[in-house]
């Protein structure tokens, strides 16, 4: 079989969107260096003295909205009380970096889930009662916490603390690691499946013209996902033996509740007996194990209304399940070219990487790099030369990660906007969204139907509109199938890039969206056009 050999222009394009995503991202972290500490000061009429200290945030908006909520809750719950200080600080005293690390200090205080609060007063036992009465309070209800420490005591951080430069030095060297060592794992399985093809070519190998979705030029082998799965468990394998502390057991739990997505899509990819119903369903088994073993539980939209639905738990939990499922099976509908759903979602992980090493939550970078990486190894195969395909069980195991992935950061930050998530898959789920409208009321065909009407389908129509009949030699095929890829990750890297920039503002996340969803029409309307008149 005929290689095509990669030109310049080609080489140069995926560098210079890497370029763009690094710039942006750079960016990004470069206006979010800045930090700002909430810091209120309380005069009870016990003679009792309160200081209040947040973590650090990256906007002055924000320090302002928590300083201001502190100081109203106060103020509603405690009429005597006086406010004395009310303000947002840029830099630390050492007395506050004191208080908010680990070490002891003289005197009672309580940390919260994002801060601290410190008793002052003349008697050292009326300030330590209050303290523990604080505690009691909090511990009764169902909301935030307040663990006590009494004077001179080591005040251990909360379960999800800001990573300090030593930890954070380290966690970049570990993801950096594992990127690494799931790229060998994936390309390593691939190059095994390539190298005996000979021994399973009877059930694994993809065939020409099988389907309307189909556009490769020679029988192909559809087991990608297995590098994949190779990939992300010697990575969990790894990490049970450095023993990292709290990341390898729900990576572990992650791994598994993916199981049953895996397992149905490369059923389906050896058999070709698997239904999508049965696929879908084991998918959303997957996402029920998510919530059994990790809570991964959709807590909120930020849309009015259905927000209250998501209060209730079987609500919740069924919404979840089936979201999850929806994004697993948006991805495997836009697995339809070489390199088009692995380079999307390489930037979706990275963005996902990026803003969990923002939040300090070291299990869900390594969980967003492990699959970066194992998706690299896959791409070394894949594209341009479409030397193998991912697969339904690849498909279905990378849009259950991202779905999931999507929910735990939401679930595990509050501070992330939902429609971050959102924003970044917009481009599977408008996707699934817009087939199912196009076919059902428009064509008035069933909405699983296949055809030949997906955007990545008529932007390959539009490429191929001038191309002579006779090109169709193996070759010339291959290159035209891998010049679509790169238009659907510069529609990636249009919402990552807004991600990044707003990913705690739901507002200007919903309003990128929205002009996604606004692009996409008119491009897809466009190129429809266009690629039917080609003159």
């Amino acid at each position: 079989m005929t290689t095509p050999t990669r030109s310049p222009k080609r080489a140069i394009a995926p560098l210079a969107i890497a370029g763009l995503f690094i710039t942006a991202v750079a960016a990004q972290h470069y206006l979010s260096g800045h930090l700002y500490y909430a810091n209120i000061a309380i005069t009870t009429h016990d003679n009792l003295n309160l200081e209040f200290l947040n973590e650090g945030v990256s906007r002055m908006e924000d320090c302002q909205a928590a300083a201001a909520m502190i100081a109203n809750t106060i103020r509603a719950s405690c009429p005597k009380c006086t406010v004395t200080k009310q303000q947002c600080a840029a830099e630390l005293e050492r007395r506050h970096e004191k208080l908010l690390s680990e070490e002891p200090i003289e005197i009672p205080s309580s940390r919260l889930p994002k801060g601290v609060v410190a008793y002052l007063s003349d008697n050292q036992q009326v300030a330590l009662a209050s303290c523990r009465e604080a505690e009691r309070i909090a511990s009764g209800g169902e909301g935030y916490r307040a663990t006590c420490f009494p004077p001179n005591s080591r005040r251990p951080l909360s379960a999800s603390p800001k990573p300090q430069p030593q930890s954070a030095l380290q966690s970049a060297t570990l993801g950096v690691l594992v990127l690494i060592l799931t790229a060998i794992a994936s390309a390593f399985t691939g190059f095994l499946i390539l190298r005996y093809e000979g021994l399973h070519e009877r059930w694994s190998i993809d065939p020409v013209n099988a389907g309307p979705q189909k556009f490769h030029a020679t029988p192909t082998p559809r087991i990608g996902g297995l590098g994949v799965i190779a990939g992300l468990l010697i990575s969990g394998g790894a990490l049970r033996l450095i023993e990292q502390g709290s990341w390898s057991e729900p990576f572990s739990y992650l791994l598994f509740a993916s199981l049953p997505a895996f397992l149905g899509g490369i059923t389906e990819d050896a058999t070709k007996s698997v239904s999508v119903s049965v696929r879908l369903a084991l998918t959303m088994l997957a996402a029920a194990a998510g919530v059994w073993l990790l809570g991964a539980v959709i807590p909120r939209l930020d849309v009015p209304g259905f927000d209250a639905l998501l209060r209730w738990t079987p609500f919740a939990i069924a919404f979840t399940v089936f979201a999850v499922g929806g994004v697993a099976n948006a991805i495997n509908i836009i697995d339809g070219y070489n390199g088009l759903a692995a380079g999307h979602s390489v930037i979706v992980l990275a963005a996902f990487a990026w803003i969990s090493a923002a939040v300090g939550d070291g299990f869900l970078l390594f969980s967003s790099l492990a699959m970066a990486g194992a998706l690299l190894g896959f791409l070394l195969w894949n594209y341009p030369g479409g030397k193998i395909f991912l697969g339904d069980g690849g498909a279905y195991l990378l849009g259950f990660w991202l779905g999931e992935l999507s929910v735990l950061l939401v679930v595990r930050h509050p501070e992330v906007s939902p429609w971050f998530p959102m924003l970044l898959l917009a481009y599977p789920i408008f996707e699934t969204l817009y087939s199912m409208y196009r076919r059902k009321v428009v064509g008035g065909l069933s909405p699983g139907q296949p055809d030949r009407e997906h955007l990545h389908q008529v932007i390959y129509g539009y490429l191929t509109r001038r191309v002579p009949l006779e090109a169709t030699d193996p070759a010339s095929m291959t290159r035209r199938n891998s010049k679509v890829a790169p238009f659907s990750w510069v529609m990636t890297l249009c919402c990552a890039i807004p991600a990044l920039m707003f990913w705690t503002e739901t507002r200007w996340l919903m309003t990128a969206s929205l002009l996604y969803c606004v692009a996409y029409l008119c491009i897809y309307r466009w190129l429809s056009r266009s690629s039917r008149n080609p003159a």
